[in-house]
């Protein structure tokens, strides 16, 4: 994901142009990403983490889940 704008945390500033002489010099200016909408996971995919509760450990399901949110959410 590329940034939408960048912020100069040393004067407050916000800018679509990251060179932007709004800018203070040699100052740090940090990315700005836009927020995007949470993916949840479907009824047929919460169905497969239950049956992962009965047939594997607390820790493989806890895994399984956090790798199916971060796929649908990069």
């Amino acid at each position: 994901m590329t940034p939408t704008a960048w912020y100069d945390p040393t004067n407050g500033m916000v800018s679509t142009d990251k060179d932007s002489p709004l800018f203070t010099p040699l100052g740090q200016v940090l990315p700005l990403y836009s927020q995007r909408t949470w993916v949840g996971l479907t009824n047929e995919e919460r169905n497969e983490f239950l049956y992962l509760t009965v047939t594997k450990s607390a820790i493989d399901f806890a895994k399984a889940c956090e790798a199916k949110l971060k796929e649908k959410n990069t």
